[in-house]
């Protein structure tokens, strides 16, 4: 993937003109509404209306094509009927227009009709070097116009909202209406025949009017665009996704371990995980992050302390911070000592600091003050652990909300200190709370009405910080091991050639022996004489049908152990074939018996059974597996998946961390640890080969045995296209 540079689509949010085709004079066309929008979001620039029958539309002259007016015009936005798109498309390329946006509906959504349709409006704008947002959207709305039919503008700010509904849009920029929080634009990707969510996303990653880009998609247009786009924009400001729906790698038929195992929307999480993306569970949770990120500061430390006026929420929040991961800070003796001189006997001094159901407003502003070493006599600034707080009100007949609200207000904004650490609270209630809930949002302190919610909002903050912290994908160091590709290709052309797709067992352990992965000896047997002839090669096998409609051996009866005699090979021939034609699906095409020597793992001091996997998703590429390998490995799940696009060996390591199985990896009871750093090599070199034949689609090693020095690849199956 080569650098490539950002495409130039500053003209969709700072147009210096502007035609609405299809304007109309009648209220209640949406025409009319796009034309009222621009003009009353108070755009500066020229406009104009483009409509045969009308001269003059709300006081602006009227013209009946873009080829009629004599001044440039940089966007063009429409609302005609779908077949007057294209000829009118083709005059805004004859202008010079530089970007459409296309709110016209009746493309491809609509079936085989519109999908015709779209593609030659894509093919205009490829001719014309025209830039499309749409077809099928609300439109688009910067910060100096409103481009949509929309039923208001949104307020101004500094939030980006990209979104494939545009029902979902207006009902985001309905609800932000009573936030504090304002938009730099709307946009809505609609069919997204042309511009996708990484074009404006890459964009918005250098706008200086956005802070945060929160997006709601359906799907991902260009997934290698998005892995190379995305890491670098996280790295400038936050990008919170809301994705719905499910990927294709879940849903289609998998005929391995690996392709049951992979869960539906597992390459999305694992490609916003590379990419810095955080990740929206629900239109809550968009916001809150929305709102926490253009507001909070990132903590230096996970270090928090909970101050509240009730045990129960208190409790309720404690649980909330162990639950995500939150850590709780530990205060100096000078701080205890203070807090418990001027606080009620009764108070809970420890994190959580209760300071009792009858607090004062005065009470809460010396515990913040006291935590935050903002007194004014803090001796030693290394006593202060808190790197933010949550503050819980619960509303109690002494309780004054209102006071207590203006008092976090004052110490946050006034305080050099407490800037640059997150303040949430969580007042709880509603009647006699909700102007200070309000005051305190209106003056960008997040305040939420449970202590769940904010301590997850919290942990999205951390969850950044740590991000920030990390490489630069680009200056991640992938390991490139030296390998035999010619003969690979080799392999894999004469797979295709017999029609096949997947490899024959002796073939897989040739693969694996050109990328340098230990696999037992192989070889093919055709006849009961061909079997006694090559366990007298091997010694000690085991032998295993071979056929590529037969998946699970041992199922079928597929395998037999222990052989160790020509005489006991014959036999083995025989009952292998018999079962598997008994067994087996009634077509299978069956090669023979495959002769593979018998790793003789009783003589090692340890073993574990491991399941390392590929199954490939068709946009993000190849998804690794490793987990608890054997015949229970369908049932037991213990496996975790990583994307192999830039996959390090920090991304190998982490991979194997997040199984349990690596607890007895590392050994347990007395036992010897496993040879962690082979299993890592192996996924390294699986993780190459994948990434240079795209035609694997998908490989299982099942079990590969890890021993206390080593390792044995011991059933190997690749599936190629």
């Amino acid at each position: 993937m080569s650098a490539t540079k950002p495409l130039d689509i500053s003209f969709f949010f700072n147009p210096k003109s502007i035609a609405i085709i299809g304007a109309s004079a009648t209220q209640g066309k949406v025409g009319n509404t796009v034309l009222n929008n621009v003009v009353n979001s108070g755009y500066e620039g020229k406009i104009y209306p483009i409509n045969p029958r009308e001269t003059e539309i709300l006081g602006i002259k009227a013209y009946k094509s873009v080829l009629d007016v004599k001044e440039e015009i940089e966007i063009a936005i429409f609302v005609v009927p779908s077949k007057l798109v294209l000829a009118s498309a083709i005059e805004c390329g004859e202008k010079g227009v530089k970007g459409l946006v296309v709110i016209t509906a009746g493309f491809k959504e609509i079936g085989e009709e519109g999908v015709e349709r779209e593609e030659k409006l894509i093919e205009i704008g490829k001719q014309y070097n025209m830039r499309i947002l749409g077809p099928n959207c609300l439109g688009f709305i910067g910060i100096n116009y409103n481009g949509s039919f929309a039923a208001e503008t949104p307020k101004k700010g500094h939030i980006a909202m990209i979104s494939q509904s545009g029902a979902m849009l207006t009902g985001m920029m309905d609800y932000s209406m009573s936030q504090a929080f304002g938009f730099s634009c709307n946009i809505s990707l609609g069919n997204k025949a042309d511009l996708s969510a990484v074009d404006f996303i890459e964009y918005l990653a250098n706008d200086d009017d956005t802070k945060v880009i929160l997006c709601y998609l359906e799907s991902i247009k260009d997934a290698e665009r998005f892995l190379k786009v995305l890491p670098e924009a996280t790295r400038k400001k936050p990008v919170i996704i809301l994705k719905s729906g499910v990927s294709a790698a879940g849903a289609r038929a998998a005929s391995s371990h690996t392709g049951a195992l992979a869960g539906a929307d597992i390459a999305y999480e694992l490609a916003f995980e590379k990419s810095g993306v955080i990740r929206a569970k629900t239109i809550e949770d968009l916001f809150d992050y929305g709102e926490i990120f253009h507001f909070q500061p990132i903590p230096k430390n996970n270090s928090f302390a909970i101050v509240t006026n009730a045990g129960g929420p208190g409790i309720v929040a404690t649980d909330a911070f162990e639950r995500e991961g939150l850590n709780f800070a530990s205060f100096h003796e000078s701080i205890l000592h203070k807090l418990r001189e001027h606080l009620p006997l009764e108070a809970a001094i420890f994190n959580p600091i209760d300071i009792v159901g009858d607090a004062s407003p005065e009470r809460y502003e010396f515990t913040l003050k006291t935590i935050f070493g903002i007194n004014g006599d803090s001796k030693n600034s290394s006593d202060i652990t808190t790197e933010g707080v949550l503050v819980i009100l619960t509303p109690q007949a002494q309780t004054k909300p209102m006071d207590v609200a203006k008092i976090v207000k004052q110490i946050y904004t006034q305080n050099l200190i407490t800037k640059h650490k997150p303040v949430l609270c969580s007042f709880i209630g509603e009647k006699s709370i909700a102007k200070a809930r309000t005051f305190l949002k209106q003056n960008f302190i997040p305040c939420y009405n449970f202590p769940d919610r904010a301590a997850h909002a919290l942990k999205i903050l951390i969850k950044r910080g740590e991000y920030l912290k990390t490489k630069n994908l680009s200056e991640r160091e992938i390991p490139i091991f030296n390998v035999n590709k010619h003969r690979v290709k080799e392999i894999f052309n004469d797979v295709k050639k017999d029609g096949r797709k997947v490899l024959l067992s002796h073939e897989t352990s040739e693969v694996f022996d050109c990328y340098g992965i230990k696999s037992p000896l192989s070889r093919l047997a055709r006849t009961p004489a061909d079997a006694m002839t090559l366990q007298r090669e091997i010694c000690k096998a085991v032998m295993k049908i071979v056929s590529p409609q037969i998946i699970h051996k041992t199922d079928v009866g597929g395998i037999i152990l222990n052989i160790e005699s020509p005489e006991q090979a014959f036999e083995a021939y025989i009952q292998i074939v018999e079962n598997a034609k008994k067994f087996g699906p009634r077509n299978a095409q069956i090669y023979g018996v495959e002769v593979q020597e018998m790793v003789n793992y009783k003589q090692q001091v340890k073993v574990n059974e491991i399941i390392i996997g590929v199954s490939r998703d068709p946009g993000f590429g190849p998804l690794i597996m490793f987990g608890a390998g054997g015949i229970y490995a369908n049932y037991i799940k213990d496996v975790n998946f990583a994307l192999s696009y830039k996959f390090t060996k920090d991304d190998a390591r982490k991979l194997i961390e997040s199984t349990k199985v690596y607890n007895l990896l590392q050994g347990v009871r007395g036992e010897s640890p496993s040879d962690i750093e082979a299993i890592l090599d192996v996924l390294l070199r699986i993780s190459q080969l994948v990434n240079e034949f795209p035609e694997v689609v998908e490989l299982d090693i099942n079990p590969l045995l890890s021993f206390v020095k080593g390792y044995s690849a011991v059933d190997i199956k690749i599936t190629i296209i």
